[in-house]
């Protein structure tokens, strides 16, 4: 199963100041390092190195950091500019213990990278542990769970939004509704009055025409009363 990388580490390495210095052993992880390169700012002459003080500085986009001991060996980490410094000092010393208890006095005798199939295994394992920096820096976990609750934040946010967006065309819809419903009341009472008009009128015509046959009735009654 392949390992996740994260970018973070390239290279770790353990070199022995002597004469223009060697690489004793090294490994790069998941970048392509130049050990050649390595050996060029290891070769400076104003590399001056007291054992347990670390130094740092940067290559292009790349960090170095560096520590030390009282044998001329130095360790070395190359790895992102934005590394933590903190974190890097970390990996070096556990880098330097392991390096100690793995190889002993034998680094101080070793050949150019003769030590690098005895520490491949060691040294991948620290740049795996190290390259994911949520996991062995605290301010990183933090750094990653806050931005894990904001994201979380964020898709809440997102939610209520949208929930915002429904309710308000429910509340427009309600309201049309609303509106409708008030139309059709009016409208139902012009409708109420306007049969109510009607219907007096109708019972006036009605009453007209009762009083008019009634008249007639009563007229034709009274002529013939009167021939008799």
């Amino acid at each position: 199963m392949a390992t996740q990388s994260f970018g973070n580490v390239h290279f770790i390495g353990v070199a022995r100041i002597a004469g223009e210095g060697i690489v004793i052993a090294s490994y790069s992880h998941n970048a392509e390092i130049d050990i050649g390169g390595v050996k060029q700012v290891l070769g400076q002459p104003n590399l001056n190195m007291s054992a347990g003080k670390h130094y740092t500085f940067s290559v292009g986009s790349s960090g170095w950091h560096l520590i030390g001991d009282d044998l001329n060996l130095i360790y070395i980490m190359i790895c992102q500019s934005s590394y933590p410094q903190r974190v890097a000092h970390q990996c070096l010393e556990e880098l330097q213990r392991n390096f100690v208890n793995k190889v002993g006095d034998k680094a101080t005798t070793a050949k150019e990278r003769s030590l690098d199939k005895t520490c491949n295994q060691m040294f991948r394992t620290i740049c795996v542990k190290y390259d994911n920096l949520s996991e062995v820096d605290k301010l990183a976990a933090v750094s990653k769970k806050v931005d894990a609750v904001k994201l979380v934040m964020q898709e809440n946010i997102d939610i209520a939004l949208q929930n915002c967006v429904k309710l308000e065309s429910i509340e427009k819809a309600a309201e049309e509704l609303q509106q409708q419903a008030g139309v059709f009341k009016r409208n139902a009472n012009e409708l109420k009055k306007k049969m109510w008009w009607k219907n007096i009128k109708m019972k006036l015509i009605i009453g007209f025409i009762v009083l008019a046959i009634l008249g007639i009735i009563i007229g034709v009654a009274v002529a013939m009363s009167k021939s008799k």
